[in-house]
């Protein structure tokens, strides 16, 4: 296949996975169809299937696809200049704001934990996922506050754990229950209280 064939190739793909999450954003794992996803790409179902052997593999991509928009925009809000408690704070206000805005790529991976209850090979794409998430939160943010002086109470993975469980189960609860401005406030003021009782500073 040549530079332009390929090239070609890789944006028809890319405009898949981008239907996908639209789609399946909209109208939820069960619900959608690979004609669906076809009709959202403005493409045939074959053209689908040229890019993915099975509804299994697109879903896979999908799923890496949903999690690396997720985890750039936290990482991108710790880069901005600032000290590492700014940096940190700024990062846990994208990634609960990702959630409370139900981003299209935030609605997909929870279809997908509904999804992983009953389906033991999006179960392990999932856990991969989070293991890697809490890894960089360990490897860049908390090792930042390290830095400063700070010393960690417990694991630094547990930690990890404990913040992306918290924000993903008030997630759940905003969209059943959605919170006030005023809880939100309060929701932002008990990450950053969280946080800060995790360390001995």
């Amino acid at each position: 296949m040549g530079r332009s064939s390929y090239r070609k190739s890789e944006a028809s793909r890319q405009q898949v996975l981008d239907a996908a999450v639209v789609t399946l954003a909209a109208r939820g794992l069960t619900e959608a169809s690979v004609k669906d996803i076809a009709a959202t790409a403005h493409m045939s179902k074959g053209a689908v299937h040229y890019h993915f052997e099975n509804k299994e593999e697109l879903y896979e991509r999908v799923l890496e696809q949903c999690w690396n928009v997720i985890e750039k925009r936290g990482f991108a809000a710790f880069d901005e200049p600032g000290s590492a408690l700014d940096r940190i704070h700024r990062a846990i206000l994208e990634m609960w704001a990702m959630r409370r805005d139900a981003v299209p790529e935030v609605r997909v991976v929870d279809e997908f934990y509904v999804m992983s209850r009953q389906n033991p090979a999006i179960r392990g794409a999932l856990a991969e996922h989070m293991r890697r998430t809490r890894q960089h939160i360990v490897n860049i943010g908390f090792s930042r506050l390290i830095e400063l002086g700070l010393k960690p109470k417990v694991s630094m993975h547990f930690a990890a754990r404990l913040l992306l469980a918290t924000l993903d189960g008030l997630s759940i609860h905003h969209s059943v229950d959605p919170l006030t401005p005023e809880e939100e406030g309060e929701v932002l003021r008990t990450l950053d209280a969280i946080l800060l009782a995790i360390f001995e500073i």
